[in-house]
């Protein structure tokens, strides 16, 4: 790899008008949190970025988004805080409890005391902070109205065939659109594939609450998952007064769901045995709704030549986890560190990006 001279992350006004001769075009597809980070970070190393719209989200806009102390750290990298204490809840605590008995299986302390602060945003209030700080950005263009159907590359040469029918022709395309996503499919070889679980996702009102039940719950301070046999339930303190509840379970429909509603009642028969205060919490949530997205196994293959893989293209973005998984803002933060290099040698960048989060490592200095 042939870097350029060091840059000063502090010169940012001249960044923004001295742009080196061999700066690179590159082509963000998804405009989710794991695109709009990757685009944030690439543009910091003087690249052009196109961020295309994703062709469908599966995480709710209104769930919530769990941040851990690296995380944190890492969207201050990207020059991104999060909002006011109405938006982003600060957690005290991490709980894990036997979803049929109730017992406490472990906890761990969360925040700034412990000097471990974790947080809670809403994906949609995150969404909004990483666009604007895009948008603030003259190297980073957004694009909703086309996302990436294909792409070819031979050689120096790549292509990126949009849904509009354009044909755009860039130095790199970074696949962030979800792990059913053409970018994905294509790089991988893989054929889409249903999920076997389904995820059900509403909020309540801690003023519809009894206090003896969010007492019992720690539900303010918390996030806690009930843990039973092949289903989880996920509560959390959502911000704006609210608790937020996911449930991931196994399901029998037969084509992927976005957001349709459900009932308490049927959610409640796909979980056997949830204890009684869990199952109370589940009851008062009024507005339920079903997502079942893609699923595929974690590949072994993050880049190809002039294309890479990260966050949602790596793994789902939002079942399996303690609410949403959040390694989208990590990745995007260490891809940009290895971009910081002429387009030219964006393929040995990105095979540097894959040896190292090929193996679990996280950015550099999160």
């Amino acid at each position: 790899m042939r870097p350029r001279a060091p840059h000063d992350p502090t010169a940012e006004s001249a960044r923004k008008v001295t742009m080196p001769l061999l700066m690179g075009q590159v082509v963000v597809a998804g405009s989710s949190v794991g695109g709009l980070a990757a685009a944030l970070a690439v543009a910091r190393q003087r690249h052009r970025v196109t961020v295309l719209g994703e062709r469908c989200s599966f995480v709710p806009p209104d769930a919530g988004v769990h941040l851990r102390p690296g995380d944190l750290e890492a969207l201050g990298r990207l020059g991104v805080r999060l909002p006011g204490p109405g938006q982003a809840v600060s957690v005290r605590e991490l709980r894990l409890l036997d979803g049929v008995t109730g017992e406490p299986l472990a906890s761990v302390p969360a925040g700034p005391r412990q000097g471990r602060p974790h947080a809670v945003v809403a994906d949609r209030d995150l969404r909004d902070l990483l666009r604007k700080a895009c948008g603030d950005d003259p190297l980073i263009c957004i694009r909703d109205d086309v996302s990436v159907v294909h792409y070819e590359q031979t050689g120096e040469s790549l292509t990126v065939f949009l849904s509009s029918g354009e044909r755009h022709r860039s130095d790199a395309l970074i696949g962030a659109d979800g792990v059913c996503s053409p970018v994905r499919l294509r790089l991988t070889g893989d054929a889409a594939r249903l999920s076997p679980h389904a995820t059900f996702h509403t909020s309540v009102t801690f003023d519809g609450l009894p206090e003896t039940l969010i007492a019992e719950l720690s539900a303010r301070s918390a996030v806690t998952l009930w843990a039973g046999p092949g289903w989880q339930l996920v509560h959390y303190p959502a911000g704006g007064s609210r608790l937020g509840i996911v449930v991931t379970c196994a399901h029998d429909a037969r084509s992927l769901v976005q957001g349709v509603r459900t009932s308490a009642a049927r959610i409640h028969d796909r979980l056997p045995g949830l204890a009684v205060p869990a199952a109370e919490l589940l009851a008062r949530g009024a507005d339920w709704r079903m997502w079942v997205w893609c699923d595929q196994e974690r590949t072994p293959r993050w880049h190809e030549g002039r294309v890479v893989l990260t966050g949602a293209a790596v793994r789902p973005a939002f079942q399996y986890s303690l609410p949403a998984a959040f390694v989208a803002v990590d990745d995007a933060v260490l891809l940009g560190d290895v971009m910081d290099c002429d387009a030219a040698d964006f393929p040995a960048a990105f095979r540097s990006y894959a040896a190292h989060r090929g193996r679990g490592g996280r950015a550099p200095g999160t």
